[in-house]
């Protein structure tokens, strides 16, 4: 038993450092996007808003596939076409990881 222990009463005890950042809550994560130009820090929701420019620079950030699909197509009526087909490595490539690991 330390000295501390001895001093302090039975009811009070120390906090750890982990039990304090869980007190604090935890932020989700993908909820801040840093810009690669300017280097803020943006609210996602507020970027989405902004059709992915960045409010404070101006800069376009990149944005993938599916999302750039979504921007142009309407909701109704859209379905993926040939979704069930996965790729084939019909030359068999020799590098130094295997195809499928690249896919």
């Amino acid at each position: 038993m330390s000295w501390v222990d001895k001093i302090l009463p039975s009811g009070v005890r120390r906090v750890d450092s982990e039990e304090r950042r869980g007190a604090k809550g935890v932020v989700p994560e993908g909820l801040w996007k840093k810009c690669v130009k300017c280097e803020a820090v943006l609210y996602r929701p507020e970027l989405e808003s902004n059709q992915d420019v960045c409010p404070k620079c101006d800069h376009h950030m990149r944005i993938g596939a599916r999302r750039r699909i979504a921007l142009f197509l309407d909701e109704a009526g859209r379905e993926e076409i040939l979704s069930h087909i996965e790729p084939v490595d019909r030359l068999k490539f020799k590098d130094k990881k295997k195809y499928r690991d690249r896919l």
